[in-house]
């Protein structure tokens, strides 16, 4: 669809919902795999604002798959909550109005934290505790009326149990067989951390879907894999974000931070401290590759995988060799550890 044909959409879904506006500026934002978003301007004749579309990708070409709808559900329950995230006007809920599954919500003014950091505009430290007041600021919310769809496990060991059959699964399904995966698997299982209450959990809580403006506000954005979970799945996540797309404002500051977290949460140290987080870098990293490993099997048997792919093979070999090495200095760390207590 083009820049035109979008207008014209935009117009005739606004004049249906009581907002009549001239459309302008339809400009796609750049970034993401899964949706394709655009920025565009509303001119009433009173105000003119700026505002977001967030779509599916026409005709399925994306590399993950997820529910429009349903983001603009855990979307409308956090607006209801007060949470630190951008309003959402309205969805398309089943496409037939802007051409795919669709939600429009206001535009965040400022740089994501990402940018910021690495303009100076932020230093490392004080990133590190945006992260840590926006992780707690999620995980504080009380899920009793998030949308069902996201609720999935019944407890926290249910939880733990179905992220290390993800890896388990990722690994049976392939042509050849993957020891380090089932491995990484194994060690998981063995090494489970301090158990936590579950909570709301974003799902891809990096750095760049951190939102900060002039004022020293925040936001969150892009709630496509938000679930009910384990709270240090989104900690774990922007770890290993970034390992791979530096700055890695969490890992150079990661003591501070989990004292800023664990101060605005409660949580004990024995549940939020760097060994711990480390063992969610891994846990949850199955999903950054699951459908990058399942389409080299693709391939080997001849048939079509995303491009993406045969990009992401070398990243692939050098995450498991770095899963690899942190099982290490944990396990090295663990027996340090027992051998301290054991000289008290």
């Amino acid at each position: 669809m083009d820049a035109v044909q979008l207008k014209s959409r935009l117009e005739s879904f606004l004049g249906a919902r009581d907002y009549p506006a001239e459309v302008s500026g339809v400009e796609q934002i750049v970034g993401g795999f899964s949706q394709i978003t655009y920025k565009f301007h509303a001119n009433t004749g009173d105000v003119v604002e700026t505002l977001v579309l967030r779509s599916d990708r026409p005709g399925g070409a994306t590399l993950t798959l997820t529910d429009r709808d349903l983001e603009y559900q855990v979307i409308k329950f956090l607006n209801d909550a007060g949470a630190p995230v951008p309003l959402v006007r309205w969805a398309d809920r089943d496409g037939s109005e802007l051409g795919t599954r669709s939600l429009i919500s206001d535009f965040v003014p400022g740089s994501n934290l990402l940018q910021a950091t690495r303009s100076g505009q932020l230093s490392s430290a004080d990133a590190a505790l945006v992260v840590a007041e926006a992780a707690a600021a999620i995980h504080n919310l009380d899920t009793t009326h998030v949308p069902q769809q996201i609720r999935g496990a019944a407890d926290w060991e249910s939880y733990i149990d179905a992220q290390i059959q993800a890896w388990r699964d990722l690994e049976a399904r392939q042509v050849e067989r993957m020891p380090v995966v089932r491995y990484l698997a194994a060690w998981l299982d063995a090494n489970r951390p301090e158990p936590m209450e579950l909570t709301l959990v974003h799902g891809e809580f990096g750095i760049a879907n951190l939102m900060v403006s002039d004022d020293g506000g925040f936001s969150v954005i892009d709630w496509e894999y938000a679930h009910v979970g384990d709270p240090r799945m989104d900690l774990g996540w922007c770890l290993q974000r970034g390992g791979q797309e530096p700055p890695n404002v969490l890992g150079d500051n990661l003591i501070v931070a989990c004292e800023r977290y664990r101060e605005l949460t409660g949580a004990s140290e024995a549940a939020i401290n760097p060994a711990a987080l480390s063992y969610f870098v891994i846990l949850g990293s199955w999903r950054a590759f699951d459908q990058i490993v399942d389409g080299f099997s693709a391939i080997s048997m001849g048939a079509n995988a995303p491009l993406l792919t045969a990009y992401l093979i070398s990243p692939w070999s050098l995450s498991c060799s770095a899963w690899l090495q942190l099982t290490k200095d944990l396990d090295a760390m663990k027996t340090s550890s027992s051998q301290m207590e054991v000289s008290a």
